[in-house]
């Protein structure tokens, strides 16, 4: 639904603004996405793991809740209308639309807590709703812009968290008076987490503004429409990833082998999964882009986006499952690693003069690297040392 969501939209800006506005609704999409990585990291997969039912942890958690998104969302809204790229009505709609986008996505992850997935499904389809909507208003009462959109995207998102909050079961919806102390906990776990969420959403919003620098707006906007052309499937990965990571931190019987076992079988499932959607949307690329997008798609960018969501399916699981067991932090360098290969590699490329389109298939290779490392280098030797530790006697050994 979320992937539904998000394709309609973006379509919708092609459609209307031409591949020049959905190369600047891309690159504040984006960001969006990023301050809704940073809290639902921070946040929400504390939120996940930690004791939420601790009062001073609670109260750590609501205050963060509310002082990153609105924060962030208020950095990142100057910013852009410093660059010129939003006006003052504009800017304002972003601070919203921010803010909302990343609260949303914290109440989602409550859901997903409490494993009511369905409930998250209803707060998708409602916020898409609202966002549809806004549009259909600003189709009958005026001309498509950049700034009807991102109240459409405010307004979604506004509709999707009070529907959110009014699903949570009730003792999820308890809030704890401001109480000092937790912070330090959810620092050290969720400061980790919130860095490795914003990773990839900010790498894809840095190579836009390579792109833009080295090309043109235009050039981003043939880019992101084959990106949007493929996100269905890129966003499935991406939720089935936040239920690996829901099941594995409450799956307290399982090894580690066993949840290793169990990541494995998920990484062939879904990078199967993509390939044969891939296949799909390649063969219907030549009538279905056009019809979408109002003229043809890059077939090679649309590759190229392909096997990038081929590569995030092989690395998702093994994420996941390392930072439940507490290696956020080599998770973190790993996946810092991968991604700063990943955007010195295409901007390498734009430098030499290569076409745009080949950006996709370039930052596809770092992911899956990045994936290789978590794998060997984290999860099996933890693994072997916890079987180890398990097959030691628990007699006492003489000091």
């Amino acid at each position: 639904m979320q992937a539904v969501a998000s394709f309609t939209i973006q379509v919708l800006v092609a459609q209307t603004l031409g591949f020049d506005g959905l190369g600047a609704f891309a690159i504040v999409y984006g960001t969006m996405q990023i301050v809704s990585a940073v809290t639902g990291g921070f946040v929400g997969d504390s939120y996940v793991v930690l004791d939420r039912h601790d009062r001073r942890i609670r109260s750590a958690l609501e205050q963060f809740a509310l002082a990153i998104p609105v924060g962030v969302g208020l950095i990142a809204a100057i910013v852009f209308s410093a660059t010129g790229l939003t006006d003052v009505l504009e800017t304002i709609a972003v601070a919203f639309a921010m803010s909302l986008f990343a609260i949303e996505e914290l109440v989602r992850r409550m859901l997903m807590a409490s494993l009511a997935f369905w409930r998250v499904v209803a707060v998708d389809a409602i916020a898409f709703a609202g966002a549809l909507g806004v549009v259909a208003a600003m189709w009958l009462w005026s001309a498509p812009t950049l700034l009807g959109f991102l109240a459409a995207v405010a307004v979604g998102q506004l509709l999707g968290t009070i529907a959110g909050l009014l699903l949570l079961p009730s003792d999820e919806r308890r809030v704890v008076p401001f109480v000092r102390g937790g912070y330090r906990a959810v620092l050290r776990y969720g400061g980790w987490r919130a860095s490795q969420q914003v990773l990839r959403p900010a790498m894809l919003t840095a190579i836009r503004v390579v792109v833009t620098l080295a090309a043109s707006l235009a050039a981003v906007g043939m880019i992101e429409a084959a990106r949007t052309y493929v996100a269905p499937a890129t966003l499935v990965v991406s939720g089935l990833g936040s239920f690996l990571f829901v099941h594995f931190a409450q799956d307290h019987d399982s090894t580690l082998a066993g949840k290793l076992r169990s990541a494995d079988r998920a990484v062939f499932a879904l990078v199967g999964l993509i390939v044969v959607v891939g296949a799909v949307l390649l063969v219907a690329l030549p009538w279905l882009g056009p019809l979408l997008f109002g003229e043809p798609l890059d077939v090679v960018a649309v590759i190229g986006w392909i096997a990038f969501s081929t590569s995030i399916a092989a690395v998702a699981p093994y994420g996941a499952l390392a930072s439940v067991a507490g290696k956020q932090g080599p998770v973190f360098a790993i996946r810092s690693a991968d991604t700063a290969l990943a955007v010195v590699a295409s901007t390498v490329l734009l430098l030499a003069g290569g076409d745009p389109a080949y950006v996709p298939a370039v930052i596809a290779v770092a992911p899956i690297l990045g994936g290789i490392a978590v794998r060997s280098a984290l999860l099996v030797p933890l693994a072997r040392r916890e079987a180890r530790e398990a097959a030691e006697p628990n007699e006492e050994r003489p000091a």
